[in-house]
């Protein structure tokens, strides 16, 4: 097994990207001005925390890592290890793959001298079954307490990772599989984005007990920060006419602006997006980020020559262009989301803390934890109907400030840099972690 080229240990500076927003930026992660230091109360001593997970690629784990470190650094050493990238070759028995694991296994125990808390983010996914049975052999030793967060199941929309880990010994042994991705040792606790994917981890065996929801935490420093100047937001919007006008997007100023903060997936629904748009005369989509793996590549092209073909007012892409995103959310009149498979739901929280209106589908596996803690989301529609629309078009006719304001506070109190650093506290008294 060919073993990292460089240790990606991160510890004052990195660049991110915010998946959510659509945009390439550095921030510091120590000593971060602004966050609140009544936090330090609520967590105890301070403990070495190390994130793992496998690359610092754009995406949305990177984005909830950079937050994460903002939000635990000023009270403790926050570290990450993401140089291990993708590793879903099949061994060529159990005994070699059993090898590789435990080389791994021992080469992480090197890197992990000091450390108390091993964080790993979705490594239970499938991309590298060896990273995840080492982390569990690492875990048997009781030398380090481990925090597993599933962001998303293989066994759920993933075929391809499945059947990694299904074959990681080249022969189908799902015995193993399960056995290294889901248990319950003394020095692991586990934590996923919602509540009902806690009943999921539940489900396959791990003790409720065990489990908390940890939510991601959402970067209210950045959204809610006063809107850039009217002539910042004079050069983005010439800028998004520019970038249509060379991609052949049909476009025009005079509409109202809907974004939508995402990639163009097919677990996104961005068609649905599209044809939302259509049936609201006056309105121009923009879908911040074009489709990054093949399968999506297809379904955005597919969508990109309808859009051509029928002059609909939708441009894809545009975000990718720039540093910052924080003039779209302020030029938008309303943010929008179709998809249907979300993990924690982004699209849901951070366009109030811009002031703005989040219209679209429900998820309600995801938006229960939302509706729990205060959020309104009864305007959210579960079907793209006729009533869907109309309902739609009022808001947005008159998008009504107090449900604005409402689930602002909401995100502040619950969802933000210092909610996140309380929640990890309750976390960490979970597992027997040393302060």
């Amino acid at each position: 097994m060919k073993s990292p080229s460089r240790a990606a240990v991160l510890d004052c500076k990195i660049s991110f990207w915010c998946a959510n927003a659509a945009t390439f930026f550095v921030h510091e992660t120590q000593n971060v001005p602004g966050t609140p230091s009544d936090v330090s109360g609520d967590i105890g001593g301070c403990v070495t925390i190390a994130f793992v997970h496998y690359h610092l690629r754009p995406g949305g784990v990177t984005t909830v890592i950079r937050n994460a470190q903002r939000a635990l650094s000023p009270h403790h050493d926050v570290r990450v290890l993401a140089d291990f990238g993708y590793h879903d070759v099949p061994a060529r028995s159990r005994r070699e793959f059993a090898g590789d694991a435990r080389a791994l296994a021992q080469e992480l125990a090197g890197r992990l001298r000091g450390v108390d808390v091993l964080h790993t983010h979705n490594i239970g996914l499938g991309k590298h079954p060896r990273l995840t049975y080492a982390v569990k052999l690492l875990a048997e030793r009781g030398t380090v307490c481990v925090v597993n967060q599933v962001h998303d199941f293989p066994e759920e929309h993933r075929p391809a990772q499945l059947h990694a880990l299904r074959y990681c010994t080249g022969r189908r042994d799902d015995v193993l599989w399960k056995n290294f991705c889901y248990y319950d040792l003394p020095n692991v606790a586990w934590a996923t984005l919602t509540t009902r994917d806690a009943e999921r981890l539940a489900d396959r065996g791990v003790p409720s007990k065990k489990i908390g929801v940890l939510p991601n935490p959402v970067d209210d420093e950045y959204f809610a920060q006063p809107a850039p100047s009217a002539t910042a937001l004079r050069e983005v919007a010439k800028r998004l006419a520019a970038f249509a006008v060379r991609r052949g997007f049909p476009y025009s100023s005079r509409r109202r602006l809907l974004l939508a903060p995402m990639k163009v997936m097919i677990r996104k629904n961005n068609a649905e997006a599209v044809e939302l748009v259509r049936r609201l005369p006056g309105y121009q989509l923009l879908i911040s980020l074009d489709a990054s793996s093949a399968r999506d590549r297809a379904y955005s092209t597919r969508l990109k020559r309808m859009v051509r073909r029928a002059r609909l007012p939708v441009v894809v892409g545009f975000g990718q262009e720039l540093e910052d995103p924080l003039p779209l959310f302020h030029l938008a009149h309303a943010i929008v989301t179709t998809s249907q498979v979300e993990g924690f739901g982004y699209t849901f929280v951070e366009g109030w803390l811009c002031g703005k209106l989040v219209v679209g589908r429900d998820i309600p596996e995801v938006t229960r934890d939302f509706v729990a803690a205060g959020m309104d989301l009864r305007h959210l529609y579960r079907e793209l109907d006729a009533d869907a629309v109309g309902r739609v078009k009022r808001l947005l006719a008159r998008p009504p400030r107090a449900l604005i304001e409402r689930n602002r506070a909401v995100v502040l109190g619950k969802y933000s840099l210092r909610a996140y650093a309380r929640r990890y506290a309750a976390l960490l008294r979970r597992v027997p972690v040393r302060a």
